[in-house]
């Protein structure tokens, strides 16, 4: 399951007076990046490098901005796509007047991003199912008096001659009329939707 951020969060490392300054930011297309960077460098105008990765919908791309090859914007790369995230990481450099070489520059790198995931809220997208009905009021008053035990909800309900509504659920429902006793249940076959739903870090 790929995770994207919800809202952007924040991260920060520091190495021989040398601060790295992460952000992880939700992307909705490569065509956002260039906005998100430009917006970035804007609120970090005296950082000295601005290294990014981002991966989106299987594209990937990474920039060490300046940095020696393979210490930041690769690694950042490989941080998102092995936390199964679909976003963006920059960070700003500010440089503390002591070079610290490839090693520790990757690790504080990483050390920054990865306190920009662990502050992070995350979403997943999740299918729903949706099946339009039209019953009547007997059937209606079953279905709402088996909602919570079958794990469906009912939603934009209409009362006229007949009850019209939608049932929602995170799967198929293909066996309910079965399993409320309603064997004459026809619910057709359902809309697939995409929701973004809140998950655990």
């Amino acid at each position: 399951m790929r995770k994207v951020p919800l809202s952007p969060s924040q991260g920060e490392e520091k190495d021989l007076a040398s601060a790295f300054l992460a952000t992880l930011y939700p992307l909705s297309s490569p065509e956002d990046f260039k906005v998100l960077y430009e917006a970035f460098k804007k609120e970090h105008p005296r950082a000295d490098h601005y290294p990014y990765a981002y991966v989106l919908n299987g594209l990937s791309k990474s920039s060490d901005d300046g940095e020696p090859g393979g210490s930041a914007g690769r690694p950042m790369m490989t941080l998102l796509q092995d936390s199964e995230i679909d976003g963006l990481l920059i960070v700003a450099r500010y440089f503390g007047g002591s070079k610290l070489g490839i090693p520790r520059l990757r690790r504080a790198f990483l050390a920054s991003s990865e306190q920009a995931i662990k502050n992070a809220r995350f979403g997943a997208y999740q299918p729903r199912f949706v099946y339009h009905v039209d019953v009547d009021y007997p059937t209606y008053e079953i279905l709402k008096n088996n909602a919570k035990r079958c794990s469906f909800s009912i939603e934009n309900v209409q009362f006229g001659i007949k009850v019209r509504a939608d049932i929602r659920s995170s799967g198929r429902l293909d066996g309910l009329g079965e399993a409320i006793g309603l064997y004459s249940l026809g619910l057709g076959e359902p809309e697939i939707q995409t929701i973004l739903e809140e998950v655990s870090s």
